[in-house]
């Protein structure tokens, strides 16, 4: 699980990283992220109901997300809001495996990542 300190919580921290983030996509994953004040990195997820109408296959995306997050923290720039998004377009179950390549692939193009 990822500490507090690097979790993206409040609903005006979502709003504002929707706002002034940049894009960046790789397959189904979308991120979008924008620099803070608080020189720690924070990520948030979000996984809507046009992915899946079945909770359980949202929320296991989301943990997955974190999971690979929290593996990674380090690697990424820090001083970072991040939200992480899936398109509609995506199937429902998705490998850890290319999960990590795609969000991996996405930081990558907008070379957030050390």
């Amino acid at each position: 699980m990822l500490s507090h300190k690097n979790r993206l919580i409040k609903r005006g921290d979502f709003e504002a990283v929707y706002r002034q983030g940049r894009p960046l996509f790789c397959g189904i994953i979308g991120i979008k992220a924008r620099n803070n004040l608080i020189g720690a990195t924070r990520i948030g997820v979000s996984v809507g109901i046009k992915f899946s109408k079945i909770a359980v296959n949202r929320n296991r995306i989301k943990r997955q997300i974190r999971e690979i997050f929290r593996k990674n923290i380090d690697s990424v720039k820090k001083g970072l809001d991040v939200v992480v998004f899936i398109k509609k377009d995506g199937k429902e179950k998705l490998e850890s495996g290319e999960l990590e390549e795609m969000i991996v692939c996405a930081l990558k193009k907008g070379k957030l990542i050390q």
